[in-house]
């Protein structure tokens, strides 16, 4: 029989497409990893969801009828990030499409965290890398206002996750944050009020 919990699951895998145990977890079993992957085994058990593992981090992730590529998974990372240091994310939009479709970041994300209201667009540079010309692109963005419009005054943040460490772009209109395909140093850079540094 299915819970209230297992129908949230499966409304995130309907949204996403799939979940990673460590992902279950932190969003709906309170970072109990144990009670996430044995719950959603008995799903797997059922028939109710079927698994492989992926290739970037060897994890276990679940899903009903489209396997995602690891590029995908680590976006929605992401939202096991935000979730397991007692976030809520309000608003997850894949790939928006703006300035004519000429730029497409990863994903646009809300979410609230001790009482802040986040702006997040973030990029993947997992296969690609997110290059001055696209940054270029972001400054055009900023100078439309279509995310201080919809974002309270503020353009979002410009979140950058990539395994290495060559050249970054710094703007004078917006932060850009770069960190690792983990997500390893958000404490310092985007919750840093929350941290002894």
């Amino acid at each position: 029989m299915l819970t209230q919990r297992d129908s949230r699951i499966l409304g995130f895998i309907r949204d996403y497409n799939a979940i990673t145990v460590n992902q279950a977890a932190a969003i709906y079993f309170n970072n109990c990893y144990e009670g996430s992957r044995r719950r959603l085994k008995q799903l797997e058990d059922n028939n109710v969801l079927k698994s492989y593992k992926t290739f970037w981090s060897n994890e276990k992730v679940y899903y009903t009828n489209k396997k995602l590529k690891d590029h995908e998974l680590i976006r929605l990372d992401f939202i096991k990030e935000i979730y397991k240091r007692g976030g809520k994310i309000k608003t997850f939009e894949l790939q928006p499409r703006l300035l004519n479709d000429n730029i497409r970041p990863d994903a646009y994300i809300e979410f609230i965290y001790e009482n802040n209201l986040y702006f997040i667009l973030l990029e993947v540079d997992y296969t690609h890398k997110t290059d001055n010309i696209k940054m270029q692109l972001y400054e055009r963005l900023y100078k439309e206002e279509y995310y201080q419009k919809r974002c309270y005054g503020t353009f979002p943040i410009v979140l950058i996750a990539r395994s290495d460490n060559s050249i970054r772009y710094n703007s004078k209109n917006f932060d850009v944050i770069y960190t690792d395909l983990k997500y390893s140093n958000l404490d310092q850079f985007l919750f840093w009020h929350n941290t002894d540094f």
